[in-house]
């Protein structure tokens, strides 16, 4: 998926080169960044809802953080 590739880059430009390495060469890499953009998606449709609800927005900030963690360790160790 395209649009995860970009969505990562587009956080981290300063690592283009080792995101794309990694995004095509690894697909536990490639789908940590569909996980990492659907999270990113999960959070602004959940903080748009007229109704919060301030439990399922932070389990998905943890999941989301958690995710950019994993994604930012990859990118040290690779």
């Amino acid at each position: 998926m395209r649009k995860a590739l970009d969505h990562v880059l587009g956080i981290l430009p300063d690592r283009s080169a080792k995101i794309i390495e990694l995004y095509n060469r690894d697909e536990d890499f490639r789908i940590l960044c569909e996980d990492y953009l659907a999270t990113t998606q999960a959070l602004e449709e959940t903080r748009k809802n007229v109704i919060k609800d301030k439990e399922i927005e932070n389990e998905f900030l943890e999941v989301h953080l958690e995710l950019e963690k994993e994604i930012n360790h990859l990118l040290r160790v690779q």
